[in-house]
């Protein structure tokens, strides 16, 4: 629901006209992510960016959404997974031979500026600083019960880096990106949770994200690499999420309307 109600303002903002000498550009694409957390998995990605320039400005504002989805399911590895055991006699526990599937889907949000972006004809830094939220969830099943369990990770905090522009008659970009999370939380809820749960978690690590993009007329075609540190948390009315890391390999073709 927040996905669509923020590119349906999206959609707006690209639709109004262009006063006050500013220029809109709106890009939108689809890509695929290649994950690698408990399991590793394929998604399928939307995404949709709009940037804000008034005429003779230094600076660029940009809004930028993505959204994913697993295109398979993986097995869980039973030796490492623990479900919370239901607390009543109507509902029966999972047998320890039972298999596990998991999926992944999640999305991203990024609001900032970067500056030194006057034209140039000849290669220039230009640093980069926004906000930056991140949501990834992993979703259990079982070939009895479709939804047996979830946990999503929810990071938001401030991203800086740096990029280098190499114009041409396909202009070359490489961002530099480290993000510090400031809010952190993590909620469990499934068929043997119950109520769901959502609590703070411990402070993580800085995460690093590199993104590699050429640009050819109205096409962009773009490659990032993420890692990504979740927190650990404790519940006592549920089981303890450990630490752990994400490391994602993006690929998108996007359009210049």
């Amino acid at each position: 629901m927040k996905i669509r109600l923020l590119f349906s303002c999206l959609f707006l903002i690209g639709i109004l006209p262009s006063t006050f000498g500013q220029l809109f550009r709106l890009e939108a694409g689809v890509g695929t992510s290649y994950f690698s957390w408990h399991e590793e998995q394929m998604s399928a990605d939307l995404n949709v960016q709009l940037t804000i320039q008034k005429k003779n400005s230094n600076h660029i504002f940009f809004v930028a959404l993505k959204a994913l989805g697993n295109t398979v399911h993986s097995e869980v590895d039973r030796a490492n997974y623990t479900f919370i055991e239901p607390n009543n006699k109507y509902t029966n526990p999972l047998g320890k031979s039972e298999p596990l599937y998991s999926a992944y889907r999640g999305g991203e949000a990024e609001v900032g500026f970067s500056w030194n972006q006057k034209p140039h004809q000849h290669t220039f830094f230009y640093p980069i600083l926004s906000l930056y939220s991140k949501t990834i969830a992993r979703r259990i099943n079982t070939d009895k019960t479709k939804y047996a369990e979830e946990e999503k990770q929810s990071l938001h905090g401030i991203k800086a880096g740096v990029g280098i522009m190499v114009p041409g008659k396909s202009n070359f970009n490489l961002q530099l990106q480290v993000f510090e999370p400031v809010l952190r939380s993590v909620t469990l809820f499934g068929a043997y949770v119950g109520i769901p749960f959502e609590t703070s978690s411990t402070a993580n690590d800085l995460s690093f994200k590199g993104k590699m993009s050429i640009r050819k007329n109205k096409f962009n075609f773009n490659l990032s690499y993420e890692i990504l540190q979740l927190g650990s948390a404790e519940n006592k009315n549920s089981k303890p999420i450990f630490a752990s890391t994400v490391n994602t390999i993006s690929t998108s073709v996007n359009y210049e309307f």
